[in-house]
């Protein structure tokens, strides 16, 4: 796609011109005498200028490309739902508790645990027609092509999950507010959802393999990191020893509370088994007998106790590697009758 989703009229960022082939910010005024400055640098970042294209494009990949996501892309389906629209707005994720983490990373973009998400704010520029003309839209960009190609995905799949994001007022008013600034308070909710209604349109074909997918599980990344990236961690969540261990003790004292108990009822049966049946009918016979029992059933209680956790836990894990499958062979059907549909028109 080697044109805009908006239209000049849409844009939201108006302080970009194309000026005899330059990409130009127009004079400012600065005081009451008329002086006039002149801003020669990427909107939002005074260390970039506006004419390097190369400091440009290092930067755009820097703050828009997900190599790693990209790279884990045919394995996502095991970490969400295979759904480009499965993104919460963002009442939506306060709703389930969720607190907004304002990161300037792309990578962790619509990336949640417990109860955080991760989200990036807009970009003044892309919210520029004259600059998506310049650098992203333009066969004559100074940016090369196979980057600018990469770029201009990247930047669809944002543009297109603050689609989801922002779906109410109530949702611009979060997105704007002083804690987050996910957007410009300056940009009217109108005019915003004018622009954005435009990305609803713009398909997977058109964007980054990470966008293919919507929010996406810290935890379930950290793990399958391991194994597809080789990574110990796609992203840490805990900084010190203590909060990292702390995760284990919980289930650390459930097991040996598990193993106490049955280590205690195993020795009390065998101890109960020492008692000589000459005192049958004693109080102490009768005493030990019930204690026998108890301590059988204990046992079992406790296996029995084990056995349904551990069919909880596999249950819900076949449940959605099922859902998961079926989904990704519902694609891979979409995907080939889509393409032996193009095929039938192209032979036309």
């Amino acid at each position: 796609m080697e044109t805009t989703v908006f239209k000049p009229e849409e844009q939201l960022h108006h302080n970009l011109k194309i000026v005899e082939g330059h990409l130009r910010r127009p004079p400012q005024q600065q005081d009451s005498q008329g002086t006039t400055t002149q801003k020669t640098y990427l909107p939002g970042n005074p260390r970039i200028g506006l004419d390097d294209a190369s400091a440009i494009a290092s930067y755009l990949q820097r703050e828009l490309l997900t190599p790693d996501l990209n790279k884990l892309s045919p394995h996502l389906w095991l970490v969400a739902k295979q759904d480009s629209s499965h993104i919460s707005p963002l009442t939506e994720q306060l709703v389930r508790g969720r607190g907004i983490i304002v990161t300037e990373r792309p990578e962790l973009h619509l990336v949640w645990f417990d109860n955080h998400v991760f989200l990036k704010p807009l970009p003044k520029y892309l919210l520029s027609h004259a600059f998506w003309s310049y650098y992203l839209a333009s066969p004559t960009s100074p940016i090369p092509t196979q980057t600018r190609h990469e770029l201009t995905q990247a930047a669809y799949g944002l543009l297109r999950s603050y689609a989801y994001l922002i779906q109410h007022k109530s949702d611009y008013l979060l997105a704007t507010r002083q804690e987050t600034r996910l957007i410009s308070p300056k940009i009217t909710y109108g005019a915003f959802t004018q622009f954005i209604n435009r990305c609803y349109n713009v398909s997977d074909d058109f964007v980054s393999p990470r966008y293919h997918f919507g929010e996406l599980r810290l935890t379930r990344l950290n793990f399958w990191s391991r194994v597809f990236l080789g990574k110990l961690n796609y992203q840490k969540v805990e900084w010190q020893y203590g909060a990292y261990f702390a995760r284990y003790y919980a289930p650390i004292l459930f097991v040996f509370g598990v193993f106490s108990v049955l280590l205690s009822a195993m020795q009390l049966v065998i101890a109960v088994q020492g008692v000589p049946d000459s005192s049958s009918g004693s109080p102490w016979w009768t005493f030990a007998a019930v204690s026998r029992n108890f301590s059988i059933f204990t046992l079992i209680f406790v296996a029995g106790v084990t056995a349904c956790l551990v069919s909880m836990v596999l249950v819900l894990a076949g449940r959605e590697l099922m859902y998961a499958l079926n989904d990704l062979v519902r694609k891979a059907w979409g995907r080939r009758n889509k393409g032996e549909r193009l095929d039938i028109n192209g032979s036309c």
